[in-house]
């Protein structure tokens, strides 16, 4: 969720716009709000579709498709308007996350959960099918993990069994990786279509991987027509049973999903639950006494922008949370890493995702979530603070630059990795290896020369302890190296969304988590040079991704507590940074968990 941008509208029809839930290729998606105060997704096409002939046609077809179904497991639509100047559809507002966003976030669900995700998605496509139609787009972020059950969203592609494909001669409808061996090789479209992305879907959740491997769509493409689907990991034989079945390459032999529910029967009471959100995190995680509260919305004279989750009373407190509450950590230098969720009982425990969607249709942090059971294993225990000690080969790579900031005086920081030692100015140490502090004005820790490659087709990770000591005025920069004028990336807490992002000059990848003061965060920026995308992750968890359109090649120094730009230093950091760490790769998001410890 992010907030509107100029030139999204304040309204459509009678609904009011409060926020952005993500975009697609047909169009954007808000939150929105009904006349009569309910909480609504509203679909938005790009204006660019609208001049394209066949365009309204293919939407008025996704608007009567999605009214057709109206199962426990899809979202209703509430109305419509396909001959509007920008047509619109407004469906039921889900609260939860996608499953993507689910699976990257808290790993692999356990083999009861997968279960009992595949009962509520079987019944999804029971009422699909009953009205004649086939999805053809099931993948993991078009489910929606409500707290009563999977929800399927995103009929733009969906199609009548009888009716002629709507794509284009010589186009695929889909996404790679999640089709169907009939759907890449053009032939016909059945419900049985639908069975296989359906495996594929569970075979993601159960192992976190797409079945059919990574990599260019071609590649995808043919594994999907003539590979075995690589399962092996999935333990459990009744899941492995039915995960197989579905993922047959012969239609024929894929079971109903009238057949699914047979098999998998009524979930247990332990598999998934449906409960109520349990109130608003506690502000207190640090150390007693110091103030932790997230950073003010206010809108006086020098206050910080507005929120872009405030999206309605009694939202506040739930809209950026993941997770269960998280326990108090006992005061301490060492920055506290992601509050541990308690086990309760046995070896398994449940955690609550909450509705934090990001680019997908994935409603935003209403306070309703979906509980799934996974193993202990799956999910460590991260009640104990991170040290500076370098990673083992194990854990991640080694970096190419690494600055523990753990001096207690003079003005070199040790880079203990590549020899890049900074000089620092402006800059005071906290005793017991708590980083360097700096004031926000001119503080700063600059290296002899450049530590990474960061032009075209190169890819990069950077990471870092940060804690901020006041509310900044302004921008503040944690890491950046410089490129000519200006810096070629910014590590930083960006003021314009009050987020914490990974920026390069005009582009950002801007996270959801609201930062606050007097807090330890651990934030990671990684370049993918060959996927041309940046991404940001908090406290360990990926919280944006988006394109990188500005690859800059740096050139100059890497810099620990501000930027440059237009020549100028700028963006100075309020607070202490520290076990700041460079890596000439793009890290996994299990490296960088590993980095958060």
């Amino acid at each position: 969720m992010s907030a509107l941008e100029p030139d999204d509208p304040g309204s459509v029809g009678g609904y009011r716009l409060i926020s952005r839930l993500g975009a697609g290729g047909m169009g954007r998606v808000f939150l929105g709000r009904s006349p009569g105060g309910r909480l609504v997704a509203v679909k938005v096409v790009h204006a660019e579709l609208v001049r394209r002939p066949e365009f309204r046609d293919r939407f008025r077809r996704e608007v009567e498709a999605a009214r057709k179904v109206s199962g426990a497991f899809t979202a209703p639509v509430v109305d419509a308007d396909p001959d509007a100047p920008l047509p619109w559809l407004v469906t039921s507002y889900i609260a939860g996350p996608s499953l993507e966003q689910a699976v990257v976030e808290r790993g692999p669900f356990e083999a009861g959960a997968v279960l009992a995700l595949a009962a509520g998605l079987a019944e999804a496509l029971v009422s699909i099918h009953a009205a004649n139609l086939v999805h053809r787009d099931l993948k993991p972020s078009n489910v929606l993990l409500a707290e009563d059950g999977p929800r399927v969203i995103d009929f733009g592609i969906v199609r009548s069994v009888e009716a002629d494909s709507i794509t284009g001669t010589g186009l695929v409808a889909g996404s790679p990786g999640f089709m169907s061996p009939e759907q890449v090789n053009g032939d016909a479209i059945t419900p049985a279509s639908d069975v296989f992305c359906l495996g594929a879907v569970l075979a993601f959740a159960a192992t976190g991987a797409n079945p059919f491997g990574e990599g260019p769509t071609p590649a995808l493409l043919y594994r999907v027509v003539h590979n075995t689907p690589d399962i092996g990991t999935v333990t459990d034989p009744a899941l492995h049973a039915l995960i197989g079945d579905c993922l047959a390459k012969d239609p024929a032999r894929r079971p109903t999903p009238r057949e699914i529910l047979a098999r998998v029967g009524a979930p247990s009471d332990e598999s998934t639950t449906a409960l109520r959100h349990p109130g608003p995190l506690p502000r207190q995680v640090g150390p007693p006494g110091a103030p932790t509260d997230v950073l003010p919305r206010d809108t006086g004279t020098g206050a910080l922008p507005r929120q872009a989750t405030a999206v309605a009373p009694r939202f506040h407190d739930q809209a950026t949370r993941v997770g269960a509450a998280p326990e108090p950590v006992p005061a301490s230098t060492e920055p506290a890493g992601r509050r541990a969720v308690r086990r309760r009982g046995g070896s398994r425990r449940s955690f609550l995702f909450l509705g934090i969607g990001g680019g997908a249709v994935a409603a935003a942090g209403a306070g309703a979530g979906f509980w799934l059971n996974r193993s202990a294993a799956a999910d460590r225990d991260r009640a104990t603070p991170p040290s500076s000690a370098s990673p083992s080969p194990s854990a991640a790579p080694r970096p190419v630059g690494h600055w523990p900031l753990d001096e207690t005086s003079g003005t070199v920081a040790r880079d203990t990795a590549g020899g890049h030692d900074g000089t620092a100015s402006g800059v005071t140490w906290v005793p017991g290896g708590g980083g360097a502090v700096f004031d926000g004005q001119g503080g700063q820790i600059m290296t002899g020369g450049p530590v990474v490659e960061t032009g075209e087709g190169r890819s990069f990770t950077i990471a870092a302890w940060v804690r901020l000591s006041a509310a900044p005025g302004g921008w503040a920069t944690a890491v950046s190296q410089d490129a000519g004028d200006a810096s070629a990336f910014y590590l930083q807490y960006a003021v314009d969304e009050n987020r914490w992002a990974l920026s390069r000059p005009g582009l950002r990848a801007a996270g959801r988590s609201e930062p606050a003061v007097n807090v330890w965060t651990h934030l990671a920026g990684v370049c993918d040079g060959r996927a041309r995308t940046l991404r940001l992750y908090v406290n360990g968890v990926r919280e944006a991704e988006t394109e990188d359109t500005n690859p800059m090649s740096a050139t100059g120094p890497l810099i620990i507590g501000r930027a440059s730009y237009g020549g100028r230093a700028v963006d100075f950091f309020p607070g202490a940074v520290r076990d700041v760490r460079v890596f000439d790769r793009a890290l996994t998001a299990a490296r960088i968990e590993d980095l958060v410890g």
